[in-house]
């Protein structure tokens, strides 16, 4: 089966799009960060607020309620909204990816789920990962075995984000193990559903956003809930996530950069500004190119997303932008650590939430190491 794409068919002026999700991450997220992180729970209203926006389901047709815009517009959107908050920013991502797979390869009854989460009345997840198999998508263990018109699923998931908070999962798992990787398809499982069971996983970043494991006992799914999806659509619909997982972080590091320059500008010390020193101006200098340099390799790749290309002539680009833009976010956040100095380790600056938080970046998505595999073999290098 070959993976095809829908290239938005509706187009909007950049900065226009830019200014709206700038508006609303100021009026909507900025107000939610501290207790959301301090709770360690994901806010709900926050999803509620973004769907009336119309910030859900931004690729998706307009018959089911999307603004059938592109993967450039996708970016720009959680570019944005990371700048005032990088954890709440995820959610966006989240309900995005997962909600494409219900739409682009959904039945119907599917497309009727991403109709209400486009809507604001469902919100999904997506669960791939697995405690064993980690970024080896190919070795997903979680069965699902016919009964009749259901299915049983049996297995765990983990680092699920949102997923004890969703309405619906979006899960992977082997219907014919015979068939290896191929053997695989998406189920859209209702959370509420008996056997499932969601613990949080208690971590030290990305708090606003939950993680959880996933453990599914016999789990009766309805045949209409399978979808026509499987291994290579979440490959291809990795290359799309790891565009926006760009623009996260890419919002993330410029925010932490404005920080640190402001700060740099504003503390006394010696009888100056510390950014007069010319220690801390180069490091914000290099910090500087780390961003452009970011923002270049992100923009790149969702362009060239959107011109409709296979997605095999994407790879590259895609997987550059996120290998530099998820290693040079935490460059960044060191840096703005750095230059705040004493008060950086203390909860009254932002420094090492900020750090901290970007430690993350490296693994989701595919790890450095997968993308560094993905470049070379574009580059001809077999490296298996």
């Amino acid at each position: 089966m070959t993976v095809t794409r829908r290239p938005g068919a509706n187009t909007i002026e950049e900065p226009v799009f830019r200014d709206m999700c700038r508006r609303f991450a100021e009026v909507e997220a900025a107000p939610r960060w501290e207790k959301a992180d301090r709770e360690k729970a994901y806010p709900r209203d926050f999803y509620e607020a973004a769907a009336r926006a119309g910030l859900i389901g931004i690729t998706a047709s307009e018959d089911i309620g999307g603004a059938n815009l592109g993967a450039t517009e996708e970016a720009i959107c959680l570019e944005e909204v990371s700048k005032v908050n990088p954890n709440l920013a995820v959610s966006l991502l989240v309900q995005n990816v997962a909600g494409s797979i219900l739409y682009d390869f959904g039945a119907p009854q599917h497309r009727e789920l991403a109709r209400r989460n486009i809507a604001g009345d469902c919100m999904v997840a997506i669960a791939v990962t697995e405690p064993e198999a980690g970024n080896d998508i190919q070795n997903v263990s979680t069965r699902a075995t016919r009964d009749g018109d259901h299915w049983m699923l049996s297995g765990m998931k983990a680092f699920i984000t949102l997923g004890g908070d969703a309405d619906v999962l979006v899960l992977l798992a082997q219907t014919d193990p015979s068939k290896g990787r191929h053997g695989m398809q998406f189920f859209a499982v209702d959370r509420a559903s008996e056997g499932v069971i969601a613990s949080q996983i208690d971590t030290y970043v990305n708090r606003p956003a939950p993680t959880y494991r996933i453990t599914l006992n016999d789990v009766r799914v309805p045949e209409e809930r399978r979808l026509d999806a499987g291994f290579r659509e979440i490959m291809a619909g990795f290359n799309r996530e790891r565009i926006m997982v760009s623009a996260r972080w890419l919002g993330h590091m410029q925010h932490a950069l404005d920080w640190a320059v402001e700060y740099a500008q504003t503390r006394q010390q010696f009888g100056r500004p510390i950014g007069a020193n010319q220690s801390i101006a180069f490091q914000l200098a290099q910090a500087k190119v780390d961003v452009e340099a970011a923002r270049h390799l992100t923009y790149h790749a969702a362009r060239k997303w959107d011109s409709g290309v296979p997605v095999g002539d994407v790879i590259l680009d895609v997987s550059t932008a996120k290998l530099f833009v998820t290693q040079a976010v935490v460059r960044v956040t060191q840096t703005a650590l750095h230059v705040a100095g004493g008060w950086g380790l203390t909860s009254e600056l932002p420094a090492m939430r900020m750090a901290m938080d970007a430690l993350v970046a490296p693994v989701t998505v595919g790890s450095y190491e997968i993308q560094l595999r993905a470049i070379a073999r574009q580059m001809g290098l077999p490296c298996d």
